[in-house]
Formats: structure tokens, C-alpha cells, sequence
């Protein structure tokens, strides 16, 4: 719960600070889990195991038939869902969060003791 004397340049920060790392947590939870389901798992349709991380390339089905590859672009379906997808959809996240949901906190009103020092209008 926040304090009522916090200041709200930071209360604000705080929140946005959230907001970004929950995007940024739910898009490698959806990335990771799925190119792992959908890449390292599909020929095999077995879970990989720590010790069969890099197994006998002839255990897969390596015909280009046995990869889907959306749009026609070359690239395998997991790749362009897992990886590409959410990566546009990042972007689109991050123009939404700066340009309308982060706040622009005014400046306050301080005069430093320096400031007084130089005049524009004379020049020195």
C-alpha cells in the first residue's frame, strides 16, 4: 500500500515500473513456452529431457513437408508465433505505454542557488 506522503513522481514510476515488468514476464513465459512446445517437442512428440538436449539429428523428421511455414515467408511456424508475433506485439505495447498510458509528471518549482548567478538578458 503506498505511503500518502510517498511522492507521486515516484508513485507513478512505481506503476509503470509494474506494468513493464508484467509485459516483459508475460511475453518470455509465452515465448520460451512456446517455441519449446511447438519447436524442440514437434518431431519428436516427446518432451525433451536434460540429457537429450542435443540428440542424434536422424531421431527428427527433417523434410522440409514435416515444417509449417505460415505466409509462405521460409520461416517455421513456432518461430513466427513464438518469437516474431510477440515481438511486434511488443513494439505496439511499448509506443501504447509511452505515448498514453505513462504520465508526464510536472517539474517542480525550485530555484537552486545557482540560478540567480546569470542574467539571459545581460548576457554574463
Amino acid at each position: 500500500m503506498a505511503d500518502p506522503d510517498d511522492d507521486p513522481v515516484y508513485l507513478d514510476s512505481r506503476r509503470e515500473a509494474l506494468v513493464i515488468l508484467l509485459a516483459w514476464l508475460a511475453c518470455m513465459i509465452w515465448t520460451v513456452s512456446y517455441c519449446y512446445v511447438n519447436g524442440y517437442t514437434r518431431h519428436d512428440r516427446v518432451a525433451g529431457e536434460v540429457s537429450a538436449l542435443v540428440p542424434d539429428l536422424g531421431r527428427f523428421d527433417r523434410t522440409p513437408d514435416s515444417l509449417g511455414t505460415p505466409f509462405g515467408l521460409g520461416i517455421p511456424d513456432w518461430a513466427l508465433w513464438g518469437i516474431v508475433v510477440p515481438w511486434v506485439a511488443c513494439v505496439g505495447f511499448s509506443a501504447w505505454l509511452c505515448f498514453a498510458y505513462m504520465k508526464d509528471d510536472p517539474e517542480p518549482m525550485d530555484r537552486g542557488e545557482d540560478e540567480h548567478m546569470v542574467d539571459p538578458a545581460r548576457g554574463a
